[in-house]
């Protein structure tokens, strides 16, 4: 028997509301995202020096190259006495190298013979003199002073100038772990050298520097000293530095001078890299990234890298689709683009980089970005009392389905609803609130859908005629299934809504319901379902919802029910399994092209948990419900079309991709899923009638 439903208007009106302010507050968030559409096109200054070094072009002329194909911005990392004495910068070498030529008569004259007879030279010790650069001499002593300390750096010569630096020479192969870095190997700082090669030629500058401000040793000059120096050649360079990264595992001030290093790169207008974790969560673990972004008032940009180990696995047009794509869903403001080690397509390792670029800057331009300096948020910070409204229209939502599975008063339900309003609204408008709008934007996201197909159900259940006519059920499904998407977007809007500042647009925050959002809904699904139905024969009528779901709990466990729960368990275990970005479960490549396929296709490509599952199981359900199919088998097309709306609604918490990319998303996925549910239903009732008739004789030989 049916169990007749209805919604109590008054709450549906608070929705209406609710509804009224998160398309407000999520027309603010598109005009902030729409005005953030500049991209920065950055490689590594070493990178394409070797290239250039190993074709034998001069840098220079390599440098221009890459420029012209759209690089704005040279990433600059610290540079290493190994390094400088590697490219005679510098020379470097080692006291013990020496007194071993001394004695083995290989020093017979010279500044070296006069040190060492002096005895001047130290075993432990490296000593350096100008080479190619009188520039890069100034830095070297001026770096070497700063990191190892005056106690432990001497200048033994004037005339030529030989410096001494007392400390571990080892070069420790590989940076072992756990092994320390002999003094030779330990950052510096930028090469002045680099910073003007950068300027003269028009580049931007990307500053990686380590966090060198602690200390290598106890002689070091205190940190605010090392950092002004940093900010002091960085001035003295006349470059234009558009951007600063860390590197290594702290950023630079972190933990005591995170505020003035902020504090300087905020007066020097330096946007804060920040680049994504492999996983597309957050960012790279680095100590202090956070907080400094806070600290900047979040003027800062997403950063996107391919990992070194992911490409060397792929093709240099595998790799170039990313890249648009990438800045356009995730909102990511620096492309760091990684040469390619290896050359491809009978090219050289050189031309097959330059059109590498050059088609990532054709591809960025083509999705209507600009190229230059990487664009930022403005300091998105709705006013707290417009999250109010959304807050209780999400409690009224909350509160409907309740009156779903239970008897409420209307009286009790409008207590609850303000008792549970005014608590979240004082935590939201006097507390950070935080995991109060993390709790509303669950609700929205697993309540809502159920509701939609709920609504859907009510419309299927009013049909009382004979069964339903193939052609009349598409119709009828593809219009309902337009009506269930258009529902359901309600939570998406409370969703993009009640999380949306820009905080949680560069992901400093992040939506944390994302496997609960894939699972409640179903379980609320199947709840209802069960308040709705009697699944079996036999069933009380008169039961409430505990008492029927203990009654579907203590049916006989048959082999049929094992095998059942045996094929669920591992539907539940590859759908929760590959939800979010930490999933052990792997994508078949099959399925890989297929992504391809449609982000080639499509403006947005839309989740195959919708047009591939749940948008189908729609139309399956829709069949089942009209023709008076077995409950239990109706009931499971509801369930799995239940997927396909709480997808379209979670889609919508990865607040980092525009909210316009997410609506042209859920159409998208409405179109593809209405088209393969056409389909599959088509192929279904063909097939149905064959799969009856089996079913009735292997009874029969029961």
């Amino acid at each position: 028997m049916l169990r007749k439903t209805c919604y109590n208007p008054v709450l549906i009106i608070i929705m209406a509301i609710a509804l009224i302010f998160s398309v407000l507050l999520n027309f603010q968030r598109h005009s902030v995202e729409q005005a953030n559409r500049t991209v920065e096109m950055a490689m590594e200054y070493e990178s394409i020096a070797r290239m250039a070094h190993g074709e034998g072009v001069p840098e220079e002329k390599v440098l221009k190259m890459f420029k012209d194909r759209g690089v704005t911005s040279l990433i600059l990392f610290d540079t290493t006495l190994q390094k400088l004495g590697d490219k005679g910068k510098v020379t470097v070498v080692t006291g013990s190298d020496l007194l071993h030529a001394y004695h083995t008569n290989q020093i017979q004259s010279g500044i070296w013979h006069n040190l060492i007879v002096k005895g001047k030279i130290l075993t432990n010790a490296a000593y350096v003199t100008e080479g190619s650069s009188p520039l890069t001499m100034q830095d070297v002593e001026e770096d070497l002073t700063l990191r190892f300390g005056k106690d432990l750096v001497h200048v033994i010569s004037e005339s030529p100038k030989v410096i001494e630096v007392k400390g571990d020479t080892k070069l420790v192969e590989g940076e072992a772990y756990g092994e320390q870095k002999g003094i030779r190997q330990m950052d510096l700082g930028l090469s002045s050298e680099e910073l003007q090669l950068a300027k003269n030629l028009g580049f931007m500058v990307i500053a990686r520097p380590v966090n060198y401000g602690h200390g290598y040793n106890m002689a070091s000059a205190p940190e605010r000293e090392q950092i002004d120096g940093f900010f002091n050649r960085l001035d003295k360079s006349g470059a234009k530095i558009s951007a600063f990264a860390g590197s290594g595992k702290t950023i630079l001030g972190y933990k005591q001078n995170l505020d003035y290093v902020a504090e300087n790169l905020l007066k020097r207008d330096i946007t804060l890299a920040m680049v994504e974790n492999i996983v597309q969560l957050q960012f790279v673990p680095l100590e202090g990234l956070v907080p400094m972004a806070e600290l900047m008032d979040y003027k800062g940009a997403r950063t996107y890298v391919i990992d070194k180990a992911e490409q060397k696995k792929l093709k240099v047009n595998e790799a170039m689709l990313r890249w648009a794509l990438t800045d356009e869903e995730r909102n990511i403001r620096i492309n760091y683009v990684k040469t390619f080690l290896e050359p491809q397509d009978g090219k050289t390792l050189l031309q097959t980089n330059l059109d590498y670029v050059e088609d990532i800057t054709k591809s960025v331009e083509a999705r209507n970005f600009s190229i230059g300096k990487a664009g930022i948020f403005a300091e998105y910070m709705p006013n707290r009392l417009l999250f109010i409204p959304i807050a209780f229209g999400i409690l009224a939502a909350g509160m409907l389905y309740l009156t779903q599975l239970i008897e409420i008063k209307k009286k009790h339900q409008y207590l609850l609803l303000l008792a549970a309003g005014l608590l979240f609204s004082a935590v939201i408008l006097f507390a950070k609130g935080l995991l109060a709008r993390q709790v509303l934007a669950l609700c929205a996201a697993t309540v809502i859908p159920v509701l939609s197909l709920n609504y859907i159900l009510n419309i299927w259940d009013n049909y009382h005629g004979g069964g339903k006519p193939l052609t009349a059920v598409l119709f009828a499904a593809t219009w309902q299934l337009a009506l269930a998407i258009a529902i359901s977007l309600v939570g998406a809007s409370f969703v993009g809504a009640i999380l949306g500042d820009v905080r949680f647009l560069m992901e400093i925050d992040i939506y944390k319901g994302v496997k609960l959002t894939f699972i409640l809904p179903i379980l609320l699904m199947f709840f209802l379902c069960v308040r709705r139905y009697s699944l079996f024969e036999g069933d009380d009528d008169s039961k409430n919802v505990i008492t029927r779901i203990e009654n579907v709990l203590s049916r006989p466990i048959t082999l049929k029910v094992v095998f059942a729960l045996i094929v669920f368990a591992f539907i539940a275990w590859v759908f929760i399994g590959r939800s979010g970005h930490t999933a052990g479960v792997p994508v078949p490549d099959i399925e890989v092209k297929l992504r391809l396929f449609l982000e080639e296709m499509m403006k947005a490509r839309p989740r195959e948990k919708e047009f591939l599952v749940g948008h189908p199981a729609f139309y399956l359900a829709a069949f089942a419900v009209y023709n008076k199919f077995p409950r239990l088998l109706s009931v499971a097309f509801i369930l799995a079309a239940t997927i396909g709306q709480g997808s379209l609604v979670q889609t919508f918490a990865h607040m980092r991709t525009p909210i316009i990319m997410s609506y042209i998303r859920a159409i998208d996925g409405y179109l593809l899923g209405a088209a393969i549910g056409i389909c599959v239903l088509i192929a279904f009732a063909i097939f149905y009638p064959y799969l009856q008739a089996l079913q009735r004789r292997y009874l029969k030989h029961e």
